[in-house]
C-alpha cells in the first residue's frame, strides 16, 4: 500500500512538473505576443569586441513614473538560425548570463524619454556582461511599473566578435532606388545616394530608373560612384511592363526606353553586365521571356516569383525555368521579419545579427542575397546596416555579377531548378489611342523642318514616357487624345481652295492653285489632284507632288491635260508627306470646252470622209450629163 502511494506521489509530481512546463511554455508564447508598449531601441553598438563597452539607447514610453524600472537580461548565445529566429520573437531565449535592473533615477531620461545604458563586455568576470565566446547573444529589455506590471518588452541582440571563423559568408546586397510614394521623394532618393557615397567598400547592385533621379541631377551624382564598388543594373528610362509592350508590338519603344535609360545611368556609375536583371518582385514567366530576347541570362528574383514558392529559399546560384528558356541566378533571402516596434536601428541590428548567426553557426556553403530596400526600408536603415557590415568581418560582400557565376547548387540528379510563376497576361490594355497619337505626331513631324521641330520632339518624348507603368491609364488616354486634338488643330491652319470650277479652253492649260498657311512656319504637304479624265504633267506620277507652303498665301501653277471634253469632277487633296493624315480636301468641276486630241482626230476624219464622198458624188453627176 505504501509503495502504491509512493508510486502515485511520483506520478503526481511528474504531472505537476509537466503542467509547470506547459505553463512556462504558455508564458513564453504569451511573451512572444506581448507589445513593446512604446519601448524602442533607437540605437546600439552594432558589433562588440572583447573588453569593449556596449551602448544601448532606448526610447521610453510617453508616460513614465519614478517607480518604473528597466530590466536588461542577456541570454546564452544562439546555436542555430532557428533559435535566433525564435529569440527575435521572444521565445527560446536560452539561459540567463547576466541581468541588471535600472530605476528611472538611474536612467535619468531626457525630456523626450530617451535614455542611455552602457555595459562593459569582457570574457572575464570583471565585465558587466561576461561573454566568453564570439557569437550572437539575445538581450531582453523589459519595462515594468513599481507594482511589477509589464509595460513593454523588446528583444535585441549583442553581436560579440573576435577570434576567427572557419569560413566567411558571401552575401550579395541589392537595392531598388525609386519613388516609393514618399511625401519627400526627392529627399529620399538623395538620402539613398548619400548612403552609397558613405559606404564605397560594400558593393551594392542598384536598380533604378533615371526618371526618379532626374536627368539634371545625373552629372552631379557621378562623383558619388567614383572609387566605389557599386554596380548599376541596366534599366529603361522609366519603369515599364516590358512583356505587355512587346506583346502589343512596341518593340521599338521598348528599345528606345532601354537605350535612354542605360545611357543616362552610365553617366554616373558603372553598369552591370547586359546579361543581368534584378526583378524586385516583377519577375514572372512572361517578363523573363521577353528579356531573354534582349540577352538577359542571369536573374535575381524574389521567392514570390517562383512557383511553387520554396519552403526554404535556396542560398546559392540555381537554375530558373520559364516556358521556353532557362536562366541561372539567385533568390532573395527574406531573413528576419520587421516588427511593429522597430526603428531603423533595431531592424538593422536584427538583420545584422541574423547574418552573424548564419556565419557563426551554419557550416554549409551558403551564399545569401539581401535586398536592403525590401518592405520600403529607409536610407537610415541602410546606413546603419552597412556600417555594421563594414565592422563585421564574418561577411564577404559580393557583386551580383560575380555571385551568379559561382557553381550551381546541386539537386538530386542535376543542378537545383525552380520554375518561374505564370501570371495572367496584362496585355488587355487598349493602345489604339496611343497608335493614333503616334500616327498624327509622325505626320506633323514630316510636315515641319528640323529647325522647327523642337516642340514636336518634346511631344514625342512625352508619348514615349507615357508608356510607363507609373502612369495611370486615365492619364495616358488623356495625353494620347490631347495629342491627336492638338495636331488636328495645327493641320487645320492650312486652307485649301474652296470648291470651284476649272475651265480649260485647250487640251493643255496652266492652272493656278492658291493655299493659305496660317501656322507661322513653313509646312511641307503633298498635293494630289485626282480625276478620271485629267493628269498633271508637272507631277511625277501624274497625281501628286510635294509643296512647301510658306506662311501666308502661296500660289503654284500646274499644267493640266484633259483626257476628254465636257465636265467632270476633280479632287484636290493635301496630305502629310508621310501619308499619315489628310490635311484638307476640296472638289472642283473641270470643264474642257475644246476638242481633245482624240476628238480632233475624229473631226478631221469625218471631214475627210465627207470631202471624199462629195468629190465622188460630183464626178458621178458629171458622167451622167455626158
Amino acid at each position: 500500500m505504501e509503495r502504491e502511494f509512493m508510486k502515485f506521489h511520483r506520478l503526481l509530481i511528474s504531472l505537476l512538473l509537466t503542467l509547470g512546463v506547459s505553463i512556462a511554455a504558455g508564458t513564453s508564447a504569451a511573451a512572444n505576443q506581448e507589445s513593446a508598449g512604446g519601448l524602442q531601441v533607437v540605437n546600439q553598438s552594432l558589433v562588440t569586441h572583447n573588453d569593449e563597452v556596449f551602448d544601448l539607447v532606448l526610447q521610453l514610453p510617453g508616460v513614465v513614473s519614478n517607480g518604473d524600472q528597466i530590466t536588461v537580461t542577456v541570454h546564452e548565445r544562439v546555436t542555430s538560425e532557428e533559435q535566433f529566429l525564435a529569440s527575435s520573437r521572444g521565445a527560446n531565449l536560452g539561459g540567463v548570463l547576466a541581468s541588471q535592473r535600472f530605476s528611472m533615477a538611474d536612467l535619468r531620461p531626457d525630456v523626450w524619454g530617451v535614455t542611455n545604458i552602457s555595459f562593459f563586455v569582457s570574457d572575464t568576470e570583471i565585465g558587466d556582461i561576461q561573454l566568453v565566446q564570439p557569437g550572437v547573444y539575445p538581450m531582453s529589455i523589459e519595462m515594468r511599473t513599481k507594482g511589477q506590471d509589464l509595460v513593454g518588452r523588446v528583444i535585441t541582440h549583442i553581436v560579440r566578435v573576435g577570434g576567427s571563423l572557419t569560413r566567411r559568408v558571401p552575401v550579395v546586397f541589392i537595392a531598388q532606388i525609386r519613388d516609393f510614394e514618399s511625401a519627400d521623394a526627392a529627399g529620399s532618393i538623395n538620402s539613398w545616394f548619400e548612403v552609397l557615397r558613405d559606404h564605397p567598400s560594400v558593393p551594392l547592385s542598384i536598380t533604378s530608373h533615371p526618371i526618379f533621379i532626374g536627368e539634371t541631377s545625373l552629372p552631379s551624382l557621378a562623383p558619388i560612384f567614383t572609387d566605389t564598388k557599386h554596380e548599376i543594373i541596366r534599366n529603361p528610362f522609366t519603369p515599364i511592363n516590358e512583356a505587355a509592350l512587346i506583346d502589343a508590338g512596341f518593340g521599338n519603344e521598348v528599345a528606345s526606353l532601354l537605350k535612354m535609360g542605360s545611357e543616362s545611368l552610365a553617366a554616373f556609375g558603372n553598369l552591370a553586365p547586359t546579361t543581368l536583371w534584378i526583378g524586385h518582385g516583377e519577375a514572372d514567366d512572361a517578363q523573363v521571356e521577353v528579356r531573354w530576347g534582349r540577352g538577359i541570362r542571369e536573374l535575381i528574383v524574389d521567392p514570390t516569383s517562383l512557383s511553387p514558392m520554396p519552403e526554404v529559399n535556396p542560398r546559392g546560384p540555381v537554375e530558373f525555368i520559364s516556358s521556353e528558356s532557362m536562366f541561372r541566378g539567385l533568390v532573395v533571402d527574406t531573413l528576419s521579419e520587421r516588427q511593429p516596434h522597430d526603428t531603423p536601428a533595431s531592424e538593422a541590428q536584427r538583420l545584422l545579427a541574423h547574418l552573424a548567426t548564419i556565419a557563426s553557426t551554419d557550416q554549409s556553403d551558403s551564399l545569401l542575397t539581401v535586398d536592403l530596400t525590401a518592405g520600403n526600408r529607409s536610407p537610415e536603415f541602410a546606413d546603419i546596416f552597412l556600417r555594421g557590415i563594414e565592422e563585421l568581418d564574418w561577411i564577404i560582400p559580393l557583386k551580383a555579377r560575380d555571385a551568379v557565376a559561382r557553381p550551381l547548387l546541386a539537386g538530386e540528379t542535376q543542378p537545383r531548378q525552380h520554375r518561374l510563376r505564370v501570371r495572367l497576361s496584362s496585355t488587355d490594355q487598349n493602345f489604339s489611342a496611343y497608335r493614333d497619337a503616334r500616327r498624327h505626331l509622325a505626320a506633323i513631324r514630316s510636315m515641319v523642318r528640323d529647325e522647327d521641330a523642337e516642340d514636336y520632339e518634346a511631344l514625342d518624348r512625352e508619348l514615349l514616357l507615357s508608356l510607363s507603368s507609373e502612369v495611370s491609364t486615365l492619364t495616358q488616354i488623356d495625353l494620347w487624345e490631347s495629342t491627336v486634338d492638338l495636331i488636328r488643330l495645327q493641320a487645320s491652319l492650312i486652307d485649301i481652295p474652296p470648291d470651284e470650277s476649272i475651265q480649260l479652253t485647250s487640251q493643255k492649260a496652266s492652272v493656278p492653285f492658291s493655299f493659305q498657311n496660317r501656322a507661322g512656319i513653313p509646312l511641307r504637304v503633298e498635293l494630289r489632284i485626282i480625276g478620271e479624265r485629267v493628269t498633271v504633267e508637272d507631277f511625277d506620277d501624274g497625281e501628286s507632288t510635294t509643296l512647301v507652303l510658306e506662311p501666308g498665301v502661296t500660289t503654284h501653277r500646274f499644267r493640266l491635260r484633259a483626257l476628254g471634253s465636257g465636265s467632270f469632277p476633280v479632287s484636290i487633296e493635301l496630305h502629310s508627306p508621310d501619308g499619315g493624315i489628310l490635311v484638307g480636301r476640296a472638289q472642283a468641276a473641270l470643264r474642257a470646252t475644246t476638242p481633245t486630241g482624240v476628238g480632233l482626230g475624229l473631226t478631221i476624219g469625218a471631214a475627210v470622209f465627207l470631202a471624199s464622198w462629195w468629190l465622188l458624188d460630183t464626178r458621178k453627176r458629171k458622167n451622167r450629163h455626158l
